[in-house]
């Protein structure tokens, strides 16, 4: 699993890795300290479109690897990763509602019509 950071925010790479604050190996926001790998941070900037919508779906990936872990009580010791989810889930909200989704189904497409015939939804000019 190879692993990139420069430090910098010069490539779309780096600028994701920031902001989910996987930036240091072996240290990364995963479950047990996992990194994201460059191939799967590399796949959410092709899949998402934007480096920015990239990190809505690594923060998205990573309340989803919390969810699986149950949260833990015992001797008054309280463990709590759905808080954990919880906050991911937030943070991927917050990128998607300012920077948009990076897949766009057909329900949610933009119309253009072109055959000219309707006031209300644009029409392409050949």
């Amino acid at each position: 699993m190879a692993f990139t950071y420069l430090g910098d925010l010069s490539t779309t790479r780096d600028q994701v890795r920031f902001y989910l604050q996987d930036t240091v190996e072996n240290s990364g926001p995963r479950p047990s300290d996992v990194n994201f790998s460059d191939a799967e941070i590399d796949g959410l900037l092709t899949l998402a479109g934007s480096w920015q919508r990239a990190v809505a779906a690594g923060f998205e990936t990573l309340a989803s690897s919390w969810r699986r872990y149950p949260d833990f009580k015992a001797d008054g010791l309280t463990l709590s990763r759905s808080d954990i989810a919880d906050g991911y889930a937030k943070q991927a909200l917050e990128w998607h509602r300012r920077y948009g989704y990076g897949v766009t189904t057909a329900g949610s497409r933009a119309v253009t019509r072109q055959d000219g015939y309707s006031d209300d939804i644009d029409s392409v000019e050949d």
